[in-house]
């Protein structure tokens, strides 16, 4: 017998397909409270009596329904803020409803480390609980973009922990500090006070400041010298190196002694990548991933992953690079997942590693997506926001030489100027990058207007040369001459003279870019051959130097060549560059020479767009002994 059928009118069928599950009890529950507190006034131990957890729930219910006013009031409280810190489930959404409550016109990020001073002040409080908080909120303020507030807290807390009996536990709770102090600072550009620190961090271990120098072969081997040097009152190593009572930022346990070295280490690396110290920033990061074991809490692990592949990168070591940044991001999603800010800055690095390694395209893809994820957390008012609008915005300018089409990358470079200007002192060095970005977009988008169609007062020159100088003077002020920084900013302002007509002084500064480069990265590295490239394009197109242009084009080729091959793009550039001048100097044979190398290069380049790097995700991670053995070989 035959089943009869039903057929469904598609009224019908849309009625079956908005259907929703009904909210649970729980969730029914948290949103009367929430709207019960907004309308009366109750008294605030009505909520502390709440388990951590749900009162977590609560407080992130208050945040899903914009209830942001009591939301602030409530997390103002420091011993309520002091309870979610510990509460390791709590650290991602407390994140959300710190930044939302921040966004909303609160000044909660200040109000805590000063009701921390405040409390400090107390000489009633335990000093033990006064640090480990210090830790645990001087921790959570630099994890969420505030470092100036993080600094306070981290400066108070080691200060207390040096007017404390130097003992080995003591000693030990003001090397916890100084590794957050160390991230805070680097990462917010206060290099006089990172260096202080970074010196109080060696003394205490007993470590020599000279990167060259060999310290003990082994993480168990450094950890025993290190622990010697902390050693004051008769407590062993094995005390040392596992103490479970002790905490850290967001209810993490103190690591044993060789995951608080590494960690050491891996900031100590990112304090001399940031000042152009490229060579230490290496060695150091080395040694931090020497002391890496299967026992490092991933977190660090991680950490340390991402700074080794950003020094390798700039040392120009691709294929360290891309393992270690590879795995780090790997590790990233796996511990954490996709939605988290510690994801996304892993991909911020993947980011970087793939537009060093002229990955163009992919780049930008992994640079919007970290981009995404750091908005959902932080929203669009956050100094992590900025970093990556500012990121995104250089791969776009990069990946749109060619169009023209630079109204994207120019919208999150002037979004990313914005957000920072609102947030640091206007002579701070965080502007100073994304000025330069800003800079070279409005140049090309200049270069690229009708000649009398730009009737703006600036003119998109004079602005970018404004801009260009302005990130001079900031990186003039923290650096000196002498850095990488500076000479990347003098090779900015040759190109730039050179579309405003300037070649005298645009030679001026391509020369003294190329000086400080070659004397800082020696005369094969990248940097040296990008500044080479722009004085040979001065030289042969505007001041008619074309002998002394035909070195350099050659001397830029060999080092492209050297450290990225035939399918560079940089390479386009200067075949083109030398066709022109082997045509100005009659040398036929030349010129088609270069015309076929540069036909070769762009059939070359073709192929390129059919090679796909590895899907975000698809990267598999392994052991660490793997990765340690596998990257250590091939140094």
């Amino acid at each position: 017998m035959r089943r009869k059928r039903v057929l469904l009118c598609p009224a019908k069928m849309a009625d079956v397909r908005v259907k929703k599950t009904p909210n649970n009890l729980y969730d029914l529950c948290l949103t009367s409270l929430v709207n019960y507190l907004q309308k009366s006034k109750c008294e605030k131990n009505d909520l502390r009596s709440l388990p951590d957890s749900i009162l977590m729930d609560v407080y992130f219910r208050m945040l899903e329904e914009k209830r942001l006013c009591i939301l602030g009031a409530e997390l103002s409280e420091l011993e309520i803020f002091e309870r979610l810190l510990r509460f390791s489930g709590a650290q991602l959404r407390l994140l959300q409803c710190f930044q939302a409550v921040i966004e909303h016109g609160s000044k909660l990020s200040a109000e805590l480390s000063s009701a921390y001073l405040a409390r400090c002040e107390q000489s009633s409080r335990a000093r033990n609980s006064l640090i480990h908080l210090g830790l645990r909120l001087g921790g959570f303020l630099n994890e969420a973009g505030w470092y100036a507030d993080a600094q306070r807290v981290l400066v108070r807390c080691r200060d207390i922990c040096l007017t404390q009996p130097q003992t080995t536990h003591y000693k030990r709770l003001t090397l916890e500090c100084c590794h957050r102090l160390l991230n805070t600072q680097s990462v917010y550009c206060c290099f006089p006070a990172a260096a202080e620190t970074y010196k109080l961090a060696l003394k205490l271990l007993g470590l020599p400041e000279d990167t060259t120098a060999q310290l003990p072969e082994g993480p168990i081997a450094i950890s025993e010298t290190c622990c010697k040097a902390l050693q004051t009152d008769g407590v062993d190593n094995d005390r040392l190196e596992y103490t479970d009572e002790e905490c850290c930022s967001g209810g993490e346990r103190v690591w044993g002694m060789s995951a608080l070295l590494a960690r050491l280490c891996k900031e100590i690396s990112a304090l001399f990548f940031v000042r152009c110290d490229y060579s230490a920033a290496y060695a150091w990061g080395m040694r931090a991933l020497s002391l890496l074991t299967p026992e490092t809490p991933p977190k660090i692990t991680i950490e340390v992953l991402r700074a080794c592949g950003t020094a390798c990168v700039v040392k120009r070591r691709f294929s360290s690079a891309g393992l270690l940044v590879r795995q780090a991001v790997a590790l990233a999603r796996l511990v954490f997942g996709p939605q988290h800010p510690r994801y996304a800055a892993a991909l911020l690095d993947y980011g970087f590693y793939l537009l060093n390694i002229d990955s163009i395209t992919h780049s930008v893809q992994v640079y919007e997506e970290a981009l995404s994820t750091l908005r959902r957390v932080f929203g669009r008012s956050s100094l992590h926001v900025a970093t990556a609008q500012e990121d995104l915005a250089y791969a776009l300018y990069v990946l749109e030489y060619s169009s023209g089409r630079f109204y994207k990358a120019r919208d999150h470079a002037e979004r990313a100027i914005r957000i920072i200007e609102n947030l640091v002192p206007p002579d701070h060095l965080l502007l100073a990058s994304a000025k330069r970005v800003k800079a070279l977009i409005l140049e090309e988008i200049a270069l690229d207007t009708p000649a009398g169609q730009d009737m703006r007062e600036p003119s998109l020159l004079e602005e970018s040369e404004a801009l260009h100088k302005a990130a001079l003077e900031l990186s003039m002020m923290a650096f000196g001459e002498k850095n990488v920084q500076t000479a990347k900013h003098y090779g900015n302002l040759g190109r730039l003279y050179q579309s405003m007509l300037k070649f005298q002084d645009a030679e001026t500064m391509h020369l003294k870019a190329i000086a400080i480069k070659e004397e800082l990265l020696g005369a094969e590295d990248y940097e040296v051959g990008l500044s080479v490239g722009h004085l040979a394009s001065l030289y042969n197109y505007h001041m008619n130097q074309h002998t002394a242009a035909e070195k350099l084009y050659l001397r830029s080729i060999n080092i492209s060549l050297k450290l990225f091959g035939e399918r560079y793009s940089g390479l386009e550039y200067d075949y083109r560059g030398l066709v022109h001048v082997f045509t100005q100097l009659k040398r036929h044979d030349r010129a088609h020479h270069y015309n076929g190398l540069l036909q070769h290069w762009h059939d070359l380049r073709e192929q390129s767009k059919a090679e796909q790097q590895p899907a975000i995700g698809d990267e598999k991670v392994i052991p660490l002994e793997e990765l340690q053995e596998k990257f250590f070989s091939t140094r």
